[in-house]
């Protein structure tokens, strides 16, 4: 490791619903909207608890969750009686923390997205709420129900992944559930659901350590403890490797993405979301990119505060909470990240770190910045724990690496 940087404090866990982290700016509080989805009434309300209870500041983090900051110790025990009296929490706290399940977020809106797919999402949240055992896998554990469509199979990433799979007769079996580098046979939906179970229960029983996203070879052993089949497919096929950016704006028939800046917004933008949703459906859908899908609606909408076109550079930066929000922050990481968002080259994406850790974007990008006391570190395709190939004093000498950065560097 350079001199010139400290090591991270890892934290240890993830926030939810009845574990609320302390940081810089106070206690942060974390809601999972059910399927992935919350009402205009439910969105109403976090904004209005973020104002009287936090510091007016919410997050959209890429599980498809909803965080909010600032609050007092006290009022963060309060929030998750709150979220469970509105709908947006299980009163169990294991059953709460065991649905980390993101779904494709135009299911239902979609036709080309697979029509079991809220089905099929339904009974694997009904299964995860049933079996207590799960209780023991890792918070940052994950499921998907990815139906495909105008998002393609393989957008959605997670540690067990139900994937709808193209049939040119819609009774047959259509899901295959991937784990790692190892996938199933089609099945019905209520054997993938099973299956997916199936697999989850085998790595508690394990007691393995690594998560299949992160170490592939552990699906194939998971499959092998329940006695499942398995088949052979590519990981670039199943995990969605060069998969086309998500973007905001016009998606499919009357739906539109609008996306949250660095994955932030404010009570009163989200406030107008969930007017604007009020036009359409009255469903606000969380994205894993930071963003929200609006239904119904005639037109691209505009949202002070929200990316709604899908050209904007914005979409390709990356940026941690930073100062304040973080002590581990060398700098207001977000700030520099927008502000020099205009100078990235086209196609390049910018990842500013405010420290080794890299929580904003685990993985590579064209240039990865971490913040330290006297500038930035500078690393080229790669991560935030990489090692620097220089140091950039200045934002300003910053922003010339980037516009000198060749047009095919990406």
């Amino acid at each position: 490791m350079s001199a010139a940087f400290s090591a991270p404090v890892v934290k240890g866990w993830c926030p939810g619903l009845f574990a609320p982290m302390q940081a810089a700016d106070g206690w942060l509080v974390r809601v999972r909207p059910p399927l992935g989805r919350m009402t205009a009434a439910q969105a109403h309300l976090l904004a209005d608890v973020a104002e009287q209870d936090g510091n007016g500041q919410i997050s959209l983090t890429n599980r498809g969750n909803v965080q909010l900051r600032g609050f007092s110790w006290e009022a963060a025990q309060a929030f998750p009686q709150r979220m469970i009296a509105a709908g947006l929490g299980q009163a169990d706290p294991e059953a709460e923390r065991r649905l980390a399940l993101q779904v494709s977020p135009l299911a239902g809106i979609d036709p080309a997205c697979a029509t079991e797919t809220v089905l099929c999402a339904e009974a694997l949240r009904n299964g995860l709420i049933d079996h207590s055992e799960l209780s023991a896998l890792p918070d940052k554990f994950g499921f998907c129900v990815d139906g495909g469509g105008f998002f393609p199979t393989g957008s959605l990433r997670a540690d067990i992944m139900l994937q709808a799979m193209e049939s040119p007769v819609p009774t047959e079996a259509g899901w295959r559930v991937v784990c790692g580098s190892s996938s199933s046979a089609p099945q019905i939906v209520q054997e993938a659901v099973q299956a997916a179970l199936a697999l989850a229960e085998a790595f508690v029983k394990r007691g393995e350590t690594q998560r299949p996203l992160r170490e592939l070879s552990v699906g194939e052993h998971l499959f092998a403890e329940t006695g499942l089949e398995c088949v052979s497919a590519t990981v670039a096929e199943m995990h969605g490797i060069n998969r086309p950016t998500p973007r905001a704006g016009h998606l499919t028939g009357s739906a539109y993405a609008a996306v949250a800046p660095l994955g932030r917004l404010t009570a009163a933008t989200l406030r107008s979301c969930a007017e604007v949703a009020q036009e359409g459906d009255g469903l606000l859908r969380m994205t894993p990119w930071s963003g929200l899908v609006l239904s119904g609606l005639k037109k691209t909408p505009e949202i002070s505060g929200m990316i709604t076109q899908s050209d904007d550079a914005r979409l390709r930066v990356y940026a941690c909470i930073g100062a304040p929000g973080c002590a581990q922050s060398a700098g207001d990481v977000g700030r520099d990240a927008l502000a020099l968002a205009p100078f990235l080259p086209d196609k390049a994406d910018l990842h500013v770190s405010g420290c080794r850790k890299g929580c904003a974007h685990p993985g590579a990008a064209t240039v990865t910045l971490v913040a330290r006391g006297e500038g930035y570190g500078v690393v080229q395709h790669g991560k935030a724990g990489d090692e620097p190939i220089r140091i950039l004093p200045k934002t300003e000498d910053v922003r010339a690496f980037l516009q000198a950065l060749p047009k095919g560097d990406v």
